[in-house]
């Protein structure tokens, strides 16, 4: 079910882009597609790390959606079926580095012990550098989070929440091949003082043509009250385009 819906999240992407495509709107897509394979005597180790972003920007407005979608197994089990959605807008009023913005976000994953999560909340942020070449950005804000999920491994909970969201995201373009991006959120909250998730998202891209990328990615994710975390690194294809 989950493959088919991040199938269908593509399908979407592409239709929307034919369908809303004006002179006074900016789009871009990416679409991303990478893992590791070791295959011994013993069995094969896999894992495969799917994305796939979608912008629309006009001049006060930015929408931003992604949805990723991690697989992976040992010669054991299952250790990754990790999907997430998430969307968001930037609303810039009076300067063009500070803006408002408002999340959605869905996730359940295997290797998290975590069943269904969702969160919403709004914020502020603030472009502290805002160049082609490098951007740096932080923001903070509240997000509502209701989730479900696995506790000692087999006892599950339904449980609410709020938590404070901090976000820094960075990126630096060497040349015109090169992009290292990395976005890291920490989000603790303000009813439990164990309670905290912390999320980093790393990427080195390398331009082969046009819009053909090589990349690598390195993730880590951590959830205290289920007390999972995973570490995951993967490497493969990308293809982006601004319209």
């Amino acid at each position: 079910m989950k493959k088919l819906f991040f199938l269908f999240f593509v399908i979407i992407i592409q239709f929307r882009l034919q369908a809303q495509f004006t002179d006074s709107t900016t789009r871009f897509v990416k679409l991303t597609s990478g893992g590791s394979i070791n295959k011994t005597k013993d069995g094969s180790n896999y894992l495969f790390n799917n994305n796939a972003q979608f912008n629309v920007r006009k001049k006060r407005t930015v929408l931003n959606s992604a949805a990723s979608w991690i697989y992976g197994m040992n010669p054991e089990k299952l250790t990754n079926n990790d999907f997430t959605l998430s969307s968001n807008v930037n609303l810039y009023r009076h300067f063009t580095d500070f803006y408002y913005w408002g999340l959605v976000n869905y996730t359940t994953s295997y290797s998290l012990n975590i069943k269904a999560q969702g969160q919403a909340g709004i914020g502020i942020a603030y472009n502290f550098l805002n160049k082609p070449n490098i951007w740096l950005n932080v923001s903070n804000g509240m997000i509502g989070e209701a989730s479900r999920i696995i506790q000692g491994d087999t006892a599950v909970i339904n449980y609410q929440t709020i938590r404070n969201s901090l976000r820094v995201q960075f990126m630096f373009k060497m040349g015109d091949r090169f992009t290292f991006r990395t976005g890291n959120f920490f989000q603790p909250s303000l009813e439990y003082i164990s309670d905290h998730i912390i999320s980093s998202d790393t990427e080195f891209t390398y331009q082969l043509w046009k819009g053909l990328n090589l990349n690598t990615r390195l993730l880590y994710n951590k959830i205290s009250r289920t007390e999972k975390e995973n570490l995951i690194f993967t490497y493969g294809m990308g293809y982006q385009k601004y319209f």
